[in-house]
């Protein structure tokens, strides 16, 4: 892994393998634009070298042909964040090559040892993107409340209204469900009394029939 500048060249550098990685490390930093964002890649034989620029500073990775490509980048992205995060970048403009192998090196060093775990960096990796894809998603529903012209004011009218509405809809299914209630309990007591009445009847029709109020 490599932080480097056009101007002052190589400024932190750390390797887990042992190799002869300079020579390709600098052709590939001399075909670099480092004044422009940018990402690339580049197949040095049985190596990719990848590259990401941003803020006049290079930052390089080495690694593996299969190694994932999206590791590789969110490798480079949080060495970029690392770095940019402070006081190196300003210590950087009078720096000379190699001046901030000391401070940085052990950064570099624990990131390696952290990305190259590739099943829990992936998992790492794949909930960062599902997470800026929610974020997207949220920033691209609030450009639309925008152009449709709808500020924060009309939308706490409408928040206003719809609690008012659901309040009166819950009062209303609370009577409604009352009412019901009642009428249910009146259809028992007029279904309970017709069926004593017609036992009542049918009860006087069997004791008529056997006489039971014939006098002796």
């Amino acid at each position: 892994a490599v932080v480097s500048t056009q101007s002052t060249g190589v400024l932190a550098d750390h390797s887990d393998v042992v190799g002869n990685f300079e020579a390709a490390t600098q052709q590939v930093l001399d075909r670099t634009d480092g004044s422009k964002p940018s990402r690339h890649t580049f197949n040095v034989k049985k190596y990719k070298y990848l590259v990401l620029t941003m803020d006049g500073f290079t930052f390089l990775g080495i690694a593996d042909q299969d190694y994932p490509l999206r590791i590789c980048f969110a490798f480079l992205e949080k060495m970029s964040e690392k770095f940019l995060s402070g006081t190196l970048p300003k210590r950087a403009l009078s720096a000379k090559p190699y001046e901030l192998r000391r401070d940085f090196s052990p950064v570099l060093s624990s990131l390696l040892v952290q990305y190259n775990k590739t099943r829990e960096v992936d998992s790492m990796v794949g909930l960062h993107g599902e997470v800026e894809v929610v974020q997207g998603v949220m920033s691209r529903n609030i450009e639309k409340v925008l152009e449709r012209g709808e500020n924060l004011s009309r939308l706490e009218e409408r928040t206003t209204k719809l609690d008012a509405n659901a309040s009166y809809f819950q009062r209303s299914a609370v009577s409604l469900r009352k009412k019901m209630w009642w009428q249910n309990q009146k259809l028992k007591i007029v279904l309970a009394s017709i069926t004593v009445i017609l036992l009542t009847i049918v009860i006087l029709v069997v004791c008529w029939n056997k006489g039971v109020f014939k006098k002796k």
